[in-house]
């Protein structure tokens, strides 16, 4: 039982800033939900809300995603979502990503896709309430709370 501890735990979580050099490919699951973000230099996201819940919804579908709970503020987008493998993940970063650069301008994106695989439950629960969190203080519904790490 001890030879186990001597295996490393995988890091579930990728991506964020354009420091990091990958060495190893990102941990992604198709048997779990996955909580994605995407960092925009501009803050002009909200104000192309339509435009993008139609795109991320139209690649999502495209590309056999399913997709849990979003939201969009005015400078990232939160997702929580299931990819069906790999090499789709990849196909709808790139054309999501893509999409909302060409119509929103060069330069739009500030770090990489930050991914965390996430655990069924209690994990997934409390990404989802966060997200409806964000939702409900970008339309000021509720006032901005800071969050602590």
């Amino acid at each position: 039982m001890t030879q186990l501890n001597l295996l490393p735990k995988p890091n579930l979580e990728c991506g964020g800033s354009l420091k990091n050099t990958r060495k190893g490919k990102r941990t992604l699951s198709s048997k779990r939900p996955v909580h994605l973000v995407l960092k925009s230099s501009k803050s002009t996201l909200f104000k192309n809300r339509d435009f993008i819940q139609k795109t991320m919804n139209r690649q999502a579908k495209t590309f056999n995603h399913r997709i849990y709970t979003w939201s969009i503020q005015k400078n990232h987008i939160h997702v929580l979502i299931r990819f069906h493998n790999r090499a789709s993940y990849i196909k709808f970063i790139r054309s999501f990503t893509g999409l909302i650069a060409r119509k929103l301008g060069r330069g739009l994106w500030k770090w990489r896709p930050f991914t965390k695989v996430l655990s069924w439950g209690r994990e997934m629960w409390n990404v989802n309430n966060y997200i409806f969190r964000n939702e409900m203080e970008v339309f000021e519904i509720w006032k901005y709370k800071p969050r602590t790490d």
